[in-house]
């Protein structure tokens, strides 16, 4: 795909999503003779090779050679008594491989005998294009990741919500959901506890080399009216607020008062399958409000990132929170936990450097004189110094006081 592509492989682990168990284990079956026969391909493919370079005196340059190699093609007959998986496209990968892993064994030195002749082991794994794997979201109140494969075969990928790099993990999906990052050419196995692995390979997109200007600051507040009002350290005029807290609000009372429906219907069900129903759907109405909490996340910190790079900030500023950071309702029921962490993985990609500063006072603090004082602040929207008289948007005030923060 050319230079404009940063490549880089991720191992997913995957389970086969099937109702019917007999089909299911046929499935795995399926990979795992497909895999067989892949093995069986390529070391016949590799012999053919090897013996017409042995028979031409290691002289790949003559005839014989290269039409042999010319030949080797997914009609070859060599192929005509393996079974391949259907649809699994392995004449025509098990020849590039070869071909590929040949020449790469001349030029390290075969022909001074300083390398051998490729051997592949029948654990190596099954390749795939990367056009055969389809990633998408198992339906939209989830956040599962389903992947359609060949010959009808569903994956889930397998991310514990306490794995390592979760979000980050969660991210980059997402990407290759929405098309930003392409698949390319991956790989299928079964790990030595016998887990399904796929080795998948992603084509990223470069990022442009603008330079950061040095020491600018993007200051982040959380704020009551707009979930985030961000602002230059070095220039305060360039500001903007992110999003609509009544929008978040709305959409959150909507699933309170599906829930409080659910849980008031559950007190006159003692139990049975209306029960069991009833308290599905309360599970469903949690899933769908993480998810949407998650997508609003995923959107107001894509934005700041957005303006931070706009903007060639070196450095974005956090407020110093924790999971339970927020007395204020509005707040403590968005998870602005999660979304500081979307930031950072977000920015730490972009190579901006996030920094967490602690927020006393910058909502009491005159950003124009510095003079701290909580009568500053008359109302939730409106900042007026009560020392030099100074008067700015709040939510903008504080964010210029957090830009101008160091740790």
């Amino acid at each position: 795909m050319g230079s404009k592509f940063m490549i880089t492989v991720r191992k997913l682990k995957l389970t086969i999503i099937n109702d019917d168990e007999t089909k299911r284990n046929e499935q795995y079956k399926f990979i795992r003779d497909s895999q067989y026969a892949q093995y069986q391909g390529l070391n016949l493919a590799m012999s053919v090779l090897t013996n017409a370079y042995l028979s031409s005196n290691r002289d790949i340059k003559s005839d014989l050679f290269k039409e042999t190699q010319k030949n080797l093609k997914n009609s070859s007959h060599i192929f005509d008594d393996i079974t391949f998986g259907k649809g699994t496209d392995n004449k025509s990968l098990i020849n590039q491989k070869v071909k590929k892993d040949f020449n790469s064994a001349i030029k390290n030195g075969l022909a001074r005998g300083e390398r051998n002749i490729t051997n592949y082991k029948r654990t190596f794994p099954l390749m795939t294009r990367g056009t055969a794997l389809k990633f998408s979201y198992k339906d939209d109140c989830s956040d599962e990741i389903i992947i359609k494969w060949v010959n009808k075969i569903v994956f889930k990928v397998v991310i514990g919500r306490k794995d390592k790099n979760y979000l980050e993990l969660m991210h980059t999906l997402n990407k290759v959901i929405n098309g930003e990052y392409k698949v390319g050419q991956s790989s299928i196995y079964f790990d030595k506890s016998n887990k399904l692995i796929l080795n998948l390979t992603l084509y990223i997109p470069e990022k442009k080399d603008d330079d950061a200007i040095n020491g600018r600051t993007l200051g982040v507040d959380l704020g009551i009216k707009y979930p985030a009002y961000v602002c230059l350290n070095d220039d305060t005029f360039i500001r903007q607020h992110i999003g609509e807290s009544l929008e978040l609000s709305k959409q959150r009372e909507q699933f309170r008062n599906r829930r409080k429906r659910l849980q008031q219907q559950l007190k006159n069900v003692k139990g049975g399958k209306g029960r069991e129903k009833k308290l599905a759907a309360l599970d469903k109405v949690a899933v769908c409000e993480r998810n949407f909490v998650k997508t609003y996340n995923h959107t107001i910190s894509k934005r700041i990132i957005d303006f931070a790079k706009k903007n060639k900030c070196e450095f974005i500023n956090l407020e110093q929170l924790t999971k339970d950071g927020f007395d204020n309702i509005i707040l403590s029921n968005w998870s602005y936990y999660e979304l500081q962490n979307m930031i950072k993985y977000k920015a730490d990609r972009e190579g901006i450097k996030v920094r967490y500063v602690n927020p006393a006072y910058t909502s009491q603090k005159c950003s124009k004189c510095g003079y701290i004082d909580k009568e500053n602040r008359p109302t939730q929207e409106k900042f007026k110094c009560i020392k030099c008289g100074f008067e700015l948007n709040a939510d903008h005030n504080a964010a210029i006081n957090i830009s101008r923060l160091e740790e």
